[in-house]
């Protein structure tokens, strides 16, 4: 009895494992949740892969470089790159061979990570949200960056000078970008958040004024924290926005925002109380700072 108890037991963990992987293939392939770094690694092996194109297209190799550029993008694109690694191995084209073997370790590394990341959040509390939502200029900055390193490769002299600065000068602006968003935790959920609730309050009120209402803020932020969190049922939510509205009414950050003051600036005490007065005063307008704040408080802890 206790060893089939066992069997049941390892046969139960073991099927649960294997819907946490499928679930998080299904998430990675669609590019869902990966984080940050899995994003990063991804847009380094585009440039490798730009890098082989041109290397064989230097070579005078067009059919490979023509089967990446048809296939390359599909979901064919992984065994596009073992056909071809076998092939350059066969004719002894070293370069290729060596520029697959790096693009293959950088995405292997780059799906791991985006595994590990939609494993991490798959089943906890955390706010399901990717630091670069609402950032369609990456694309189009990715777009010229690999434009530009491409017409880089592939010219000579002044020209080729000319697209390197253009290169580089993309490819700073896109750090600084990532910065932008993943300096700290909070930036992770801030922008990204703010981003959402523009959505659906430009959606809200598309419908009130078909209907001739007013703007309830109320709905917008039930409409808001549903889209964070969507798996929750309506009382999940109801009791959560209730307890943000408590902490704002009851000022429950004022004590830490003292200490905060104190230990960081150089103002007396009647000057910190009158700051957070009026910092007590905005409190009590409803706000999606308010869910903001909470969710990265929740997330990431209560100093960020």
């Amino acid at each position: 009895m206790h060893k089939n108890m066992n069997n049941f037991s390892g046969q139960f963990e073991d099927g649960l494992a294997q819907l946490e992987d499928d679930l998080a293939h299904k998430k990675v392939s669609k590019g869902e949740g990966t984080g940050p770094i899995s994003r990063i690694l991804s847009n380094v092996n585009l440039l490798v892969l730009v890098f082989l194109l041109v290397t064989l297209f230097k070579a005078q190799l067009y059919w490979p470089a023509l089967l990446i550029l048809v296939l390359g993008f599909t979901r064919f694109g992984h065994w596009v790159s073992i056909g071809l690694l076998v092939y350059f191995a066969i004719i002894q084209y070293w370069p290729g061979v060596i520029i697959l073997l790096i693009f293959g370790a950088i995405g292997w590394v780059s799906v791991w990570y985006g595994m590990r990341n939609v494993k991490k959040n798959l089943f906890s509390e955390r706010a399901q949200v990717e630091p670069f939502e609402g950032m369609p200029d990456l694309l189009f900055l990715q777009i010229f960056q690999m434009v530009f390193f491409a017409l880089a490769l592939l010219t000579s002299g002044i020209l080729s000078l000319v697209f390197w600065i253009l290169f580089g000068l993309v490819t700073l602006f896109e750090v600084l970008r990532f910065y932008y968003r993943l300096a700290s935790p909070w930036r992770r959920l801030h922008y990204s958040l703010i981003m959402r609730y523009v959505a659906v309050a430009a959606n809200r009120v598309n419908i009130v004024e078909k209907e001739n209402k007013e703007f309830d803020i109320d709905t917008a932020l039930n409409e808001f924290a549903k889209v964070i969190y969507p798996n929750w049922t309506d009382e999940a939510i109801l009791k959560f926005l209730e307890t943000i509205e408590e902490k704002m009414n009851s000022f429950s950050d004022g004590d830490t925002l003292r200490a905060l003051f104190k230990s960081n600036t150089h103002m007396d005490d009647e000057k910190i109380e009158g700051l957070l007065k009026k910092i007590q005063e905005y409190f009590r307008k409803k706000s999606p700072r308010w869910i903001i704040a909470e969710i990265i408080e929740r997330d990431y802890g209560i100093k960020e």
